[in-house]
């Protein structure tokens, strides 16, 4: 019995990465705009809530506000399932291409961002929903003020529990992101750096906020969060214009079946 071992350069050859499938890059492809297009439809979405709704966080009582323009309140809702919804789907199409990569690291993604941040966005839209009908009872009618209703309101705005357990999911769920995109290559590495670094300023920016060390929305808040948001739309660019690269986490090949032949 003896074995003949391949040659170094036949072994060297036979450890180069694998060329990725066309049905495999078409997927990944598919994958990448996707989620591309669902980070900036949730974003548009989040952005467009704040704008519909500021007279009624602004106001001095907000269940009568929500009372005389029930609308708002609505379409507030609305947009914010949407945000929700739509950056839920973003693991999910993803998932194929990441577990690739790391699946643990992939599973868990889709579990706090898929599932996780989604109940949140949930609980923040039944608040919403929630404004126009509780203010027709307790509201003492436009342009009149109700201790009662100016404490309710408030408390179905504010939200403060929901939003610490919101940024703990969220930056966990993208500390997991960006480094499956780091470890793969699947987009510039420095994307995926910039990413780690804006989310550690985010997360503190939220616990400052939660101490009212600055106050929530204040200019120093949103100076801390621009980074984030400024780079996840720098990510979605990217995957709509450009993909992901498509040599990216390949596999190793194996051996051939003759690195080892018996005799």
């Amino acid at each position: 019995m003896m074995s003949q071992s391949l040659s170094p350069r036949e072994s060297l050859n036979a450890r180069q990465p694998r060329a990725p499938r066309p049905g495999a890059v078409r997927a990944d492809r598919s994958a990448a705009v996707a989620a591309g297009v669902l980070y900036v439809t949730g974003t548009v979405a989040g952005i467009l809530s704040m704008v519909v709704t500021g007279g009624l966080r602004d106001a001095h009582d907000p269940l009568a506000a929500a009372a005389e323009h029930p609308g708002a309140a609505v379409t507030g809702a609305l947009l914010v399932l949407v945000m929700g919804l739509s950056l839920a789907f973003v693991p999910v199409v993803l998932l194929p291409v990441l577990r690739r990569v790391n699946e643990a690291l992939a599973i868990g993604y889709l579990v706090l961002r898929g599932a996780l941040e989604t109940a949140c966005y949930l609980v923040l839209a039944v608040g919403w929903l929630l404004l126009a009908p509780v203010g027709e009872v307790v509201a003492a009618g436009p342009g009149t003020t109700s201790p009662v209703g100016v404490r309710l309101g408030g408390l179905l705005l504010a939200g403060d529990a929901v939003d610490a357990v919101l940024a703990v999911v969220f930056g966990c769920g993208a500390v997991l992101l960006y480094a499956l995109l780091y470890r793969s290559r699947l987009a510039p590495r420095w994307i995926a750096v910039w990413g780690l670094a804006a989310i550690a300023l985010y997360v503190v920016a939220d616990l400052l906020a939660m101490y009212d060390v600055v106050g929530a929305g204040s200019t120093e808040q949103v100076l801390m969060l621009m980074p984030l948001a400024v780079q996840e739309m720098v990510l979605a660019v990217w995957m709509i214009a450009r993909g992901f690269r498509p040599t990216a986490g390949a596999t190793m090949a194996q051996p051939a079946d003759g690195a080892l032949v018996s005799a």
